[in-house]
């Protein structure tokens, strides 16, 4: 199942002032973007569904007005709109062009946004070297006056929509087999405000009690399943963990609400790690790392072995002429029965290494962590 890039760590527009100035940013009418020469899209490659094109921030607040919305200065957190990209992958640019990126971006905004009854500008960019299109999302909806929600589902349909239009076209780089691409690796835990000012002051929310123990399940090498990780929560921590299709929720065994009841935080609350497949993920990267550390012991042939797995995994069912690597679908020629054939297994080789390699670098860090984590908690109890 092919999944595209979709990008949504935009900050809301709370402002007319930040409303406008998204607008014009995106169609490259700022007054500095006109004063320096730069060309952000152009006139055939941006449009708006539900309002005009040209005056997309009025448009919306008058819809906020008809639909009794009302907005204010003395109220900054009011959302005003969302922002949201899409981008393909360099590699594909000899295949795609500007028009047919547009096409794709106005039927992502049809499907997403305006079927649903938001207004919606968007525009294809053509001033980087990787083809990509933003979208700027009315918050009010034009029917019922209700804001515009997105949560992972939504998000998890717009990457595979969008990853799928890329497979029709062959922008094989532009996608990739898993909904979570190797940022994960580089993702920070979600803090809310609250939690932000308490860290300054030098408190654990927790949040961040969560956080550790399960990291610290995680470096257990006795667990190596999802399964595994919640059990040991609870055998260990009496953590309540309950689990619904691909969501986790966990219950601190202290943390209760003025109420007197028990809290339930999501694990997409604490950060993409903590989510079901984000621990799959790491439990995966995981055993790779100990393959390696085997690999390492028994000498070259066991590596090799390793080597054979990764490629392996990476290979697309024989027939279809594509291998997949680093998250992205690649093509790939007949084998040549030549010197080339080395000088691919070579690159292959290095790329495992490479990959292995961090896998166990980060999975060290985490278990340096869990380490910690379990001292400090030792020095709590005396």
């Amino acid at each position: 199942m092919p999944f595209g890039n979709v990008n949504v760590d935009y900050k809301p527009c709370k402002s007319a002032g930040q409303l406008k100035a998204a607008a014009l940013y995106m169609l490259g009418k700022k007054p500095e973007q006109v004063r320096n020469g730069t060309v952000k899209t152009a006139h055939d490659l941006y449009d708006a569904l539900g309002c005009n094109r040209d005056n997309f921030a009025n448009s919306i607040l008058v819809t906020r007005k008809l639909n009794g919305k009302s907005y204010s200065k003395l109220k900054p957190n009011t959302i005003l709109a969302h922002k949201l990209s899409i981008s393909f992958h360099p590699d594909d640019n000899d295949k795609l062009t500007y028009r047919e990126a547009y096409e794709i971006a106005r039927e992502f905004a049809k499907k997403f946004m305006y079927d649903k009854g938001f207004e919606v500008l968007f525009a294809v960019h053509t001033d980087r070297e990787h083809i990509h299109a933003h979208f700027l999302i009315s918050n009010c909806n034009f029917d019922t006056g209700k804001s515009y929600r997105r949560n992972q589902h939504d998000l998890y349909e717009m990457s595979e929509f969008f990853g799928d239009q890329c497979l029709k076209r062959g922008l094989v780089n532009s996608v990739r087999d898993n909904f979570y691409n190797h940022d994960l690796d580089n993702q920070r835990d979600r803090e809310t405000f609250a939690e932000q000012q308490m860290k300054k002051r030098g408190a654990e929310t927790f949040k961040d009690e969560l956080r550790e123990v399960i990291q610290i399940e995680l470096a257990d090498p006795n667990n190596k399943t999802f399964d595994d990780v919640i059990r040991g929560l609870s055998e260990h921590y009496n953590v309540e963990c309950r689990v619904a299709g691909n969501t986790v929720s966990y219950r601190h065994p202290e943390y209760k609400d003025k109420n007197g009841k028990p809290v339930s935080v999501r694990g997409s609350r604490l950060g993409e790690i903590y989510t079901r497949k984000g621990i799959e993920y790491e439990l995966t990267k995981k055993q790779r790392t100990e393959q390696l550390e085997q690999s390492a012991a028994y000498g070259v042939d066991e590596a090799a072995a390793g080597l054979e797995r990764f490629v392996s995994e990476g290979a697309v069912p024989s027939g279809t002429g594509q291998t997949r690597s680093g998250g992205q679908i690649a093509g790939s020629a007949p084998s040549r029965n030549n010197g080339e054939d080395v000088q691919d297994f070579d690159r292959l080789y290095d790329r495992y290494r490479k990959r292995t390699t961090e896998d166990e670098r980060q999975s060290a860090e985490h278990a340096e962590r869990a380490r910690a984590v379990q001292k400090r908690n030792k020095g709590r109890s005396r």
